[in-house]
């Protein structure tokens, strides 16, 4: 028996010589082109032990001579290494396919990879918008991010833009929180950032990616990232593009002729005789010579749109110039936008300077970087409401007088003001403003994976404004009174973030640790100035000095200002369980001593089921990732004083009398503006989150999808009060509650056929269901469009409608004898419906009619490259309900007295347009049709062909032989169609906005 021991002693110790030696084996996973690969898998094959690459792609496992190391990444095919004696140290490379699960993305203070993300984050892809002339990059991802609603309009520069995230969330802003490198902000972005600039866009659309930043995410997060030089590379590159604008949106109005003939049917239909001041009182409307009793305006026959809108010129220049190192790395670019608006005489200019910078040292222990934005941008205004002017001025109004003056309305035409002259008056105003945005950092690494980083970030902005009215006279009305209104005002931000952070890798298991305080303080403060008679009106005299009449001044500044703890920990294991949590606490100047600080929680879990054994031999499959999350944000948007009562001195509304003598100088008094409420606390925006990522058939095929819940309560808010309460009622309240459920999803394919023609198709679409759930009891009836007696708002959508229902119109007398009380009702009039079925129809019968929240956005991008061409389009939709007050304009001629739409021309009548839709001309309102009701409510979806584009790029072969990396000219189209229902200017912005432009651009984009 001892033998036998000894022999067995002795083969194991001979096998484990030749395969058992147990050692610490190290390496690196690199992808072919040397960048670093995270969180690659590296395991034993034999004992399915393993471990995770660091940051660096570094790796140490401990393994025995002759087994073997298998290592994965998402993308590649796993690579087997058998492990021998002789080496200590492995460098790998990896094949990486194309895939964008391993492309490293920012998602708060951090960076993560998007396979590790367990929110419902949604990645840009700046290639396709890169080229858009737009001084705003945010208009350019309208139905490209599934559950962002971008809503656009054409004033210049981009800066009536704004955006919602998953729905309405506030009563007042709903304005993102942007994150450019870092810098916090909701300033319009078209002020502080230079589309070319952009090189990665994410959007945080749950709380769980989004709770990191508290109390600023309530409304979603939308991080921006501006490019940086690539390793050991040294580029030049100018990109240049020239626009074409032109008006497309215009309602059809009536002309001189057809206006008098309207007029004319109407008082006849009424059966009374027609008689008007200018059109004279015949059988049958006369054009008159002149319009006034002067006989200094001749009557015109004006298209209004044709005098207020033109074509008009977009350029946009940019350069910049990079250089990386294995050190560090260093770019600088300049640009310079100028749009032209299509209202005549309004412009948007910016210069645009960046400087982004970082290097380390000790072998990269030490990091240190900055990014710096300075923008000076110029606008020229438009006059207030001048896009629904355009309309609503009567035709038979010229332009100018028999003199070169500006001719005015006379009797029966209205009261608008001319808007030439409006136009005219308002071209030679001033605002101008520059701002410095940027950040610089500090990073320190004592002890591998432990970094510490101090952050400081500043945003001011300077601005001044001049403003003259000169004296003027139209037609027969004159103002001889001149003023001028200056204002210089200044905002001052800054934001200090100090933060630690500590990966720690263990075999299978990955732990992130992170956290940070932050202090931030925002000043604003102004000071204006008015004055009138101003003798000489040339431009070189507009400024306060120069008058002699009636001066002002005034000068006020708030302050705001935010203390900050947060942290978060991301665990992993084996790559395919993912757990983070994230804690935030906030203090606002904003709430008072019982409120100020508020927590904001958040968890968030992945499962990546592709990585399971089950599905790992599935070949369609390359990833399937199953996400679920909940957490808080908060939302302080309300005025920085709202726990303060406030007190403002009133000559008219306080002034008195104190000596009773009924003669001298009246002492202003002092009124209470509003009652503070120290008690106001933050909103709460709870969000549920569930999704599944999917990458199939060899990553062709990516699918994401998203269903949330998201609750908001506690909404700031003005509460309205009765008349005794008298001065000071207005209060901050909390006490409504919004509910926002929804999908959205994203669908792309990306394939190839052949050597030389590529593909990609990706389809967007988001819907959700907004409610009011929730009203103080004392205005239950009354808040939000109630009746004041039965129908609360409560479980409608915010900004519901409220009015009547109708059907169609009275066409017979059998119609009429149906036995209801409808004042003012009669053939070819609005048939209102009796709801409540008492044979009256009044304010009983007002029912909700919906809103025109969108119920489903959506978009489709092609993109095809054939060799050196490619091809690309955008189609973007929307549907929802449109309330169309152009109608009041278009379909009533009793409802006002200027222009009318040819819509009229198609009304009711009983013998040649029995059919019609419209209701009979009439030039008394006895049927009150101009209540709100469904009939200006109409089907405002639409589909458009937002962008088309046609590029040639140089073979790579011919631009070397001519010393240029790249060389890039493209033709580009927006808005060239649209399909839609809704019958008023443009489906895409509803009222009266400044149009969208129909825009024809030619680019060119050189690299060295």
């Amino acid at each position: 028996m001892r033998k036998l021991i000894l022999l067995l002693s002795l083969i194991c110790a001979c096998a484990g010589t030749s395969f058992g030696q147990s050692r610490m084996v190290s390496g690196t996973v690199t992808s072919s082109s040397g960048e670093p690969l995270e969180a690659a898998n590296v395991a034993v094959a034999e004992t399915q032990k393993g471990t995770l690459t660091d940051n660096r792609g570094k790796f140490q496992i401990r393994a025995s001579v002759g087994q073997t190391l298998r290592i994965s990444y998402i993308g590649s095919k796993p690579f087997t290494w058998k492990v021998d004696a002789a080496t200590a140290n492995v460098n790998i490379k990896l094949e990486i396919g194309s895939t964008a699960l391993n492309d490293v993305v920012v998602t708060g203070y951090q960076a993560q990879r998007k396979a590790d993300i367990t929110g419902a984050v949604a990645v840009v892809n700046t290639k396709d918008i890169a080229s858009i002339p737009t001084g705003n990059v945010t208009s350019s991802l309208q139905g490209r991010v599934p559950g962002l609603t971008v809503f656009n309009d054409g004033t210049p520069g981009g800066v009536g833009t704004s955006t919602a995230i998953r729905g309405l969330t506030s009563l007042g802003n709903n304005t993102p929180l942007y994150v450019v490198d870092g810098v916090q902000t909701r300033d319009n972005i078209a002020t502080l950032l230079n589309s070319n600039d952009v090189e990665s866009i994410q959007v945080l659309k749950d709380a769980a990616s989004a709770s990191i930043y508290g109390v600023q995410a309530a409304n979603g997060v939308i991080i921006i990232t501006t490019k940086k030089a690539k390793k050991n590379e040294v580029r030049i590159n100018f990109d240049s593009n020239h626009s074409l604008q032109q008006f497309h949106t215009g309602i059809d109005m009536q002309n001189t002729q057809q206006w008098g003939e309207a007029y004319w049917t109407a008082y006849q239909n009424d059966g009374v005789k027609p008689h008007h001041d200018l059109y004279g009182s015949g059988d049958a409307p006369v054009i008159p010579e002149f319009i006034d009793a002067k006989k200094t305006i001749r009557a015109g026959n004006t298209n209004w749109a044709k005098e207020v809108y033109h074509n008009a010129l977009l350029q946009n220049y940019n350069l910049s110039v990079s250089k990386g190192s294995d050190n560090g790395s260093s770019t600088f670019s300049f640009n310079y936008f100028d749009q032209d608006g299509l209202i005549k005489h309004t412009n948007f200019t910016r210069f645009n300077g960046r400087s982004n910078s970082d290097y380390s040292f000790l072998k990269n222990r030490i990091r240190i970087g900055e990014n710096l934005n300075v923008s000076k941008w110029n606008e020229k205004f438009k006059p207030g409401g001048i896009e629904e002017l355009t309309i609503a001025q009567h035709p038979i109004i010229p332009v100018y007088d028999i003199y070169g003056g500006y001719a005015g309305p006379t009797q029966g035409i209205g009261d608008k003001p001319n808007p030439i002259r409006l136009l005219d008056q308002q071209r030679q105003n001033r605002s101008e403003q520059w701002r410095i945005f940027g950040n610089a950092y500090l990073e320190i690494e004592p002890l591998k994976n432990l970094v510490f980083r101090s952050n400081f970030s500043i945003n001011y902005r300077n601005g001044f404004s001049s403003n003259f009215e000169p004296k003027w006279k139209e037609g027969d009305r004159t103002v001889d009174k001149n003023m001028l209104t200056v204002n210089s005002d200044y905002d001052r931000q800054w934001i200090w973030t100090n933060s630690v952070s500590y990966q720690y890798i263990m075999q299978k298991h990955s732990v992130n640790l992170f956290a940070g305080t932050e202090s931030k303080e925002q000043l604003n403060e102004n000071l204006t100035g008015y004055r009138e008679n101003f003798l000489i009106e040339a431009l070189d005299y507009r400024y306060l000095n120069a008058g002699d009449g009636k001066q002002t001044n005034g000068n006020g500044a708030s302050r705001y200002a935010i203390s900050s703890y947060f942290g978060r920990l991301n665990y992993a294991y084996s790559g395919k369980y993912l757990l983070q949590g994230t804690l935030r606490r906030d203090a606002s100047s904003r709430f008072g001593a019982n409120n100020n600080e508020a927590f904001f929680p958040s968890v968030s879990a992945g499962w990546r089921i592709s990585e399971e054994s089950f599905l790992k031999n599935v070949s369609f499959i390359s990833d399937l990732k199953l996400r679920a999350s909940w957490g808080k944000n908060g939302n302080d948007q309300i005025d920085n004083e709202a726990t303060y009562t406030k007190y403002r001195t009133d000559l008219i509304r306080a002034g008195y009398d104190l000596g009773g003598i009924n003669q001298g100088t009246i002492p202003n008094g002092i009124i209470k503006e509003r009652t503070g409420n120290p008690n106001i606390k933050w909103e709460s925006t709870a969000q549920t989150d569930f999704g599944f990522d999917l990458s199939a058939l060899k990553n062709r095929l990516n699918f994401t999808f998203d269903y949330f819940i998201k609750n908001t309560s506690n909404l700031l808010f003005d509460r309205p009060y009765i008349g005794i309460i008298g001065e000071g009622g207005y209060m901050a309240y909390n006490g409504v509650s919004l509910s926002n459920k929804g999908v959205e999803g994203t669908v792309n394919w990306q394939d190839k056929i052949g050597r030389d023609f590529s593909y990609s198709l990706t389809l967007t679409g988001s819907g959700y269901k907004n409610r009011v759930t929730e009203v103080p009891e004392d205005i239950y009836y009354t808040y939000g469009g109630g009746n004041g007696i039965n129908l609360s708002i409560v479980g409608q959508p915010a900004g519901s409608w409220l009015g009547y229902k109708t059907n169609g119109l009275y066409r017979t007398t059998e119609e009429l004898n149906d036995g209801i009380n409808q004042p003012g009702k009669g053939l070819g009039r609005i048939r209102y419906v009796d709801v409540n079925d008492d044979k009256i129809i009044d304010d009983k019968d007002r029912v909700w009619l919906g809103s025109d929240q969108p119920k489903f956005t959506g978009g489709l991008n092609v993109a095809l490259s054939y060799k050196a061409f490619d091809f690309a389009f955008f189609v973007n939709g929307m549907i929802r309900d449109a309330y169309n007050n152009a109608k009041f304009y278009t379909d009533f001629f009793q409802l006002w007295t200027g222009n009318h739409g040819t819509r009229l021309l198609g009304a009711w009548n009983p013998t040649t347009n029995y059919d019609s839709s419209i209701p009979a001309l009439t030039a008394v309102n006895l049927n009150d049709e101009g209540r709100l009701s469904d009939y200006f409510i109409e089907n405002g979806s639409y589909l458009k062909l937002k962008n088309i584009q046609l590029g040639y790029t140089l073979p790579s072969s011919v631009a070397g032989r001519l010393n240029i990396k790249n060389l890039r000219i493209y033709l580009q189209g927006q808005d060239l169609l649209t399909i839609t229902k809704y019958k008023g200017a443009d489906p895409e912005g509803l009222g009266y906005p400044y149009p969208l432009p129909r825009i024809y651009t030619v680019g060119l984009n050189v690299g060295f």
